[in-house]
This record gives C-alpha cells, structure tokens and sequence, in this order.
C-alpha cells in the first residue's frame, strides 16, 4: 500500500503528471485539457473564512489553524481523499498562495494526519534514534507523524524491515 499525496500549483499539471487531480478552492474548477479535475465543495475552506484571510494575510497561521478546524467536520470527505492516497497519486491542485502557503498544503497536512492517526492505530510505528535509516524509512513509505514525533509504516512488513535495522526495542 503506497500513500502518495502533493500539493501541484495548476501551472504546474504537466503532461508527464499522473493520478487522482482534486480542485482545492472555491468555484468549480477550470477547464484542464484531458485530466479531469474534481472538486469536493464540503472541504473548501468557508467564504467568511476566506474573506478574513484576504484581510488579514500575514494571519497565515491562524487561518490554517481555522481551516483545520473547519477541516475536522469534514472527516469523511477528507477520508475519501485518504483512501485516493492509497490507490493512485493525488494531487491537491490549487492556484492562489505561494509554494508553502496555500490552501492545498494544510489540506494535505490534514490528510496525512489521518493516514498517520490509522497507522498509529495499527501499532506501525518507528520511534528512538532513525537517522540512520531515514532513506529506508522514506523509501517503505513512511510519514512523519508530527503530533506523536514518530515514523508511521504502511504495512507490518515495511514495519518489520525498518525494526531490523536498528538496534534496541522500539
């Protein structure tokens, strides 16, 4: 099981870009030659709130934070994008923000919070000292799961060929 999930800037969907293409902003998405672009309304952020940000844009923080929040009533919409991560690659396509502050990278920072959180459930974690074997780590497929400061495995094997590798209990 491979979760693979980025933000993609639509300037940037390319002929050699591949996978699921969800719309992330308000207003049905434009036309894109031959991929199709789709579009979950539930999961874009709420007109006041983004009439607040385009008053107050050095408030990035605080309108992720709401975002966020507005996000966690959505759970099963942002499930369905989970399980799209799981299947092909998906890509968040948004056109207004910079690289790093955009309205697809918080989204994607919810979704793999929800693909840690099941992993975390499943008892597929790596903690303790893993620099050494951060490129295996990334390579199996795991996440940083910020919230518990640990790596997340997909599946039991990956888990188990990472815990191989180091020494001591984990």
């Amino acid at each position: 099981m491979n979760f693979r999930l980025q933000s993609v800037h639509i300037n940037q969907i390319g002929t050699n870009t591949e996978g699921e293409f969800v719309w992330v902003e308000a207003g049905l998405p434009p036309e894109w030659g031959d991929k199709e672009l789709h579009w979950f309304s539930e999961i874009v952020p709420q007109r006041r709130l983004l009439d607040w940000y385009a008053l107050y844009p050095d408030r990035w923080y605080e309108f992720a934070r709401l975002f966020r929040l507005q996000l966690r009533k959505q759970t099963s919409k942002c499930e369905s994008l989970r399980l799209m991560a799981q299947k092909s690659q998906l890509n968040l396509v948004y056109q207004q923000g910079t690289l790093k502050q955009n309205i697809a990278t918080v989204l994607e920072g919810f979704v793999i919070e929800l693909e840690c959180q099941r992993r975390w459930e499943s008892g597929l974690m790596i903690g303790g000292y893993t620099k050494p074997v951060r490129e295996q780590i990334l390579a199996l497929g795991g996440l940083w799961f910020t919230k518990h400061k640990t790596w997340m495995m997909p599946d039991e094997s990956s888990w188990k060929a990472i815990v191989d590798l180091l020494p001591g209990d984990f």
